[in-house]
């Protein structure tokens, strides 16, 4: 429904208008609209005035948990971001470390392939010989401080 206009009102008339005085009804009109409306008293107004400072201030409350919300977002997403670095770069290197035991292992498997080294692990290990060979054992530093070690303890028993 469309709101009539007033020009057309005096559109066709030669009334002369005082603008003053239509300018003071208006705003008696509007008053009485206002009285009807908020239910008359100025008193009733003041609280109008509170409920939009409250209104303010719900609003502020509520962008300022907005924002709070999307600071935790994003700290939340960057230590997961720096978490994540940190696991890719122990998994660069214990991945490098696998990689040189591989190859370290490869190395020792064409080495088990060698009939070189398998005969000095042999030797070595096992204290294997060739047919026609003869070993000869020598005591060791070790072994002979050791049995020296026995042989006074055996002495100074003897004595006793």
């Amino acid at each position: 429904m469309a709101k009539k206009r007033r020009s057309s009102q005096f559109k066709d008339s030669s009334q002369v208008i005082d603008i003053e005085e239509a300018r003071r009804k208006r705003q008696e009109k509007r008053r009485r609209q206002n009285k009807r409306q908020s239910g008359g008293s100025a008193e009733e107004k003041r609280p109008v005035r509170a409920s939009v400072k409250q209104n303010r201030r719900r609003r502020t409350f509520i962008y300022t948990a907005i924002i709070v919300v999307i600071i935790a977002v994003v700290g939340v997403s960057v230590y997961n971001i720096v978490s994540l670095k940190q696991e890719q770069k122990q998994t660069r290197a214990q991945q490098q470390q696998l990689e040189e035991k591989k190859a370290s292992l490869q190395k020792k498997l064409k080495e088990l392939d060698d009939s070189e080294y398998v005969e000095d692990q042999a030797r070595a290990q096992l204290r294997l010989v060739m047919p026609g060979e003869k070993i000869y054992v020598f005591p060791s530093l070790e072994n002979s401080k050791d049995n020296t070690e026995e042989d006074n303890s055996q002495k100074e028993q003897n004595e006793n």
